[in-house]
């Protein structure tokens, strides 16, 4: 389930490039947010977000180099695993109290857990990876 509220709130900075898609700077990590289906919810939550703000974007100026960073795969591996174990946690934490009868099993959120660690793993099937990675939204209980 997206959270736009959750997600917005993640972005530290936004630049638009020349092609209509965002460049965003969330949790200090680069996303290229392109407008086709795949990442319609996230383009529309950026487009909406500096409508309602009035935030004057600046146009993302690609560089003519590409800096290497030889670590760049495995820092983002490493950034994936943790919150597989974050999300690892909170199943187990949902597990619990359903099965103490301290919350309501809520099957919806229960899956979305699920396909929320999918979506981690398949991290490394993005097309610009691992230049441009955009990581999946922890959904909430509700």
């Amino acid at each position: 389930m997206f959270d736009e509220t959750l997600f917005i709130n993640e972005i530290s900075k936004i630049e638009k490039k020349d092609d209509g898609s965002y460049i965003v700077i969330r949790n200090n990590i680069p996303c290229h947010i392109p407008y086709n289906d795949e990442y319609r919810q996230e383009y529309n939550a950026v487009e909406e977000y500096i409508k309602k703000n009035n935030i004057k974007v600046n146009t993302h100026i690609q560089k003519v180099y590409k800096i290497i960073d030889d670590n760049m795969e495995e820092n983002i591996r490493s950034k994936r695993d943790e919150l597989l174990k974050q999300a690892d946690i909170m199943l187990m934490k949902y597990q619990e109290q359903v099965y103490l009868n301290v919350i309501e099993e809520n099957n919806e959120y229960y899956t979305a857990l699920l396909q929320y660690k999918q979506n981690l793993r398949d991290i490394t099937k993005q097309l610009d990876f691992p230049d441009n990675v955009i990581f999946p939204v922890m959904p909430e209980y509700v």
